[in-house]
């Protein structure tokens, strides 16, 4: 067994496998006798591959070596981990203190096994290994070359096979002497293999690459990353485990390189671990199994439809775990899954598990009653991922947050529903580049004496308004609008405003300075309804008979073809926080949903004009908290359940799935504190 972490960090995922492996072990084989017979048995492979004498005669002397160890702790984890860690666990990260810290772990995890005897040399504490060649610092996500070591000869063969044969050597070598020889003879084939690799014709600046990399410099980290060379695992590790960085797309280093070489699983927008799914996949043997842990952005965010596609074809995405009550990183920013997914291609009716886990880790894992599992076949998640365009089906919402009733108002909603962008524009609110100078208070209205035709009411914020209905009287700031050259507003309080933020600095910024008129925002649409951007328990729909203008912190809703109150009616439904919670974006680690334009947009409703219009007075209310429905909710509910035809059970679940998807997201935000 070969387990690769190709992102080391800390070293907490080698050093989890080491335990476990040392576990299994120690029930599968209680004194050690099989292990230490697996052990004899590789050191007389290896033998039958040297290439020298000198070579068969260190295997011999690792032979006894071997049976001193399993001797002396026939009945300890020493020879258990020593032997796992030379066989079986590598890792690899771009930083090379990351790699020393691994390398810490794990002397440490080995010396504690060892019990000292006074009366012996050196209390009869046994050298640690050396594990130079067991954790290097490169770059994973970058081969060598476009060539991977692909280019062979007997030549090339060879002197890799001393290479590695070296590097076992060194791995044991217990004094400075035999180090600084393995050291020298390491640095003597590396350049006998550079000059080789030129011979038949690999590239000069790639075989300089081989001479250069030095595994014993503890300073030094690759540019590249071949597992062939490094490890000489030339068929793939047979697991690949780990928790990718969590980089965001604009801080990519070297981006442009790194989305030509990962082209099919990857876009320009994509964050730096749907890099390492691809790669892993290259790294894992046929059958092998790839383990992440990782944001599960990557499920619902159109970047992530790049990533879904190219695993879909490529290999079994086996399983995908959410916990719907914690985080599995206290202090990362990102809710989390696991993923599981094995190097073969899958076929039309391959399942794929989605596991919402509803308890603690410990206990949902074991426990079929803490958690549930939607299973779809590889053809239904391909077909829906191609239908769903650029953005992409959302795995996370609709397969590991959503409740069970969803899914029964999609099978019994039939004609009754409809896309909300089909019959409504959703547009994203007012950005203005430089609020400052664009809110308008009373104050700043009145100093300037800036005209009415130049300022239109505007929403800046939902906690503006704590009914549904919004007053565009009570609002706190207009907005300036201004579409006029100078030289027409001259003599205008206007024109005084517009050069007093110049003196500001306004005009000068990057947000603004484009425009053909720095002040002026543009025709904008008035709208009569629009939702909050960011969501903490409740989304709210505002609505006004009088339209006004949104900044950012809002989506407009503007209907085609139904009434501005049917449409609040829907949007302010729990129905409709039912699906909110299910497509936003709950992978901010604080409780919050964000809603995107375009997931509104393709959002499944019911047909606004199968309602009734209420009066406008409904929504003068101002309690509307999801988690305890008043009589206005129950009132648009009942219209809207009654239109989906849900019996009263159904219904009790729809308020059931809403608290419950609420819930979860602020608890595992707390567990994050």
């Amino acid at each position: 067994l070969t387990v690769l972490d190709p992102a080391v960090g800390s070293g907490a995922f080698p050093m989890g496998v080491l335990h476990k492996l040392t576990l299994a072990l120690r029930r599968l084989d209680q004194d050690n006798t099989r292990w230490e017979q697996v052990q004899k048995d590789l050191a007389m492979q290896r033998a039958d591959l040297a290439f020298d004498t000198q070579d068969r005669q260190a295997r011999a002397a690792q032979l006894t070596e071997i049976s001193d160890t399993f001797g002396r702790y026939r009945d300890s984890d020493f020879g258990r981990k020593l032997y796992l860690i030379q066989n079986s666990i590598f890792g690899v990260d771009i930083q090379t203190i990351a790699t020393q810290i691994a390398k810490l772990r794990f002397f440490i995890s080995l010396a504690i096994e060892q019990d000292p005897d006074l009366a012996a040399d050196n209390y009869g504490i046994k050298p640690l290994p050396n594990l130079e060649t067991r954790f290097v610092a490169a770059n994973t996500l970058l081969g060598l070359g476009n060539l991977q070591m692909s280019l062979v000869s007997d030549s090339v063969t060879q002197l890799q096979q001393e290479l590695n044969t070296n590097r076992e050597r060194y791995f044991h070598a217990t004094t400075r002497h035999k180090k600084l020889a393995c050291k020298e003879k390491d640095k003597e084939l590396r350049d006998d293999l550079a000059a080789e690799l030129k011979k038949i014709d690999m590239p000069t600046a790639d075989a300089d690459k081989i001479a250069h990399w030095d595994p014993y410099d503890q300073n030094a980290s690759a540019d590249w990353f071949d597992p062939t060379y490094m490890f000489g695992i030339s068929e793939g590790f047979d697991v690949v485990i780990g928790n990718p960085p969590y980089v965001r797309q604009e801080d990519i280093p070297n981006k442009a390189s790194l989305t030509k070489l990962y082209t099919d699983a990857t876009t320009p927008r994509s964050d730096l671990y749907c890099y390492f799914y691809a790669r892993a996949l290259q790294l894992l043997r046929a059958q092998g199994v790839n383990i992440f842990i990782c944001s599960n952005s990557w499920l619902d965010v159109g970047f992530g439809s790049s990533l879904k596609r190219h695993l879909l074809l490529n290999s079994h995405i086996q399983a995908i775990y959410e916990s719907a009550v914690e985080r599995q990183f206290s202090t990362a920013q990102s809710n989390t899954i696991i993923s599981v997914i094995r190097n073969t291609a899958a076929k039309a009716d391959t399942p794929t598990d989605f596991v919402s886990l509803r308890d603690e880790f410990d206990l949902a894992i074991v426990d079929p009653n803490r958690r549930r599992t939607i299973v779809k076949d590889q053809h239904t998640l391909l077909s829906a991922e191609k239908a769903s365009g650029k953005h992409g089906d959302k795995w996370g919402g609709k397969y590991l947050r959503a409740p069970d009733i969803y899914h029964t108002i999609l099978d019994k909603g039939g004609d009754k529903l409809v896309r909300l962008g089909d019959i409504a524009s959703v547009k994203f609110g007012i950005k203005t580049g430089a609020n400052a100078f664009f809110y308008l208070d009373k104050n700043k209205i009145e100093e300037w004496d800036i005209e009415p035709e130049f300022r239109q009411p505007v929403m800046t914020s939902p906690q503006e308004s704590r009914s549904i209905a919004v007053d565009p009287t009570q609002l706190q700031h207009q907005l300036f609008m201004c579409h006029k050259n100078k030289e027409n507003l001259v003599g205008t309080g206007t024109l005084a405003y517009i050069q007093w933020g110049e003196t500001q600095g306004y005009h000068t910024r990057r947000s603004v300075a484009s425009r053909r008129l720095w002040y002026d925002l543009g025709p904008k649409e008035l709208s009569q309804t629009a939702v909050n951007l960011l969501v903490d328990t409740t989304a709210r729909t505002f609505f006004t008979s009088y339209s006004v203008l949104f900044t950012h912190n809002f989506l407009t809703v503007n209907g085609e073809t139904v009434s501005p109150l049917q449409l609040c009616t829907l949007m302010n439904s729990t129905f409709l926080q039912l699906l909110l919670n299910i497509t936003g974006r709950a992978n901010f680690g604080q409780g919050v949903l964000e809603i995107q334009t375009y997931e509104l947009a393709n959002l499944t409703i019911v047909e606004p004009g199968m309602l009734p219009e209420f009066d406008e007075g409904i929504f003068r209310a101002t309690d509307w908290d999801v988690l305890s429905p008043s009589p206005q909710r129950r009132m648009i509910d009942d219209a809207v359940f009654e239109a989906l035809g849900l019996t009263a059970g159904e219904r009790d679940a729809v308020y059931e799935g809403v608290r419950e998807l609420v819930e979860n997201r602020k608890q595992r935000a707390r567990s994050a504190g």
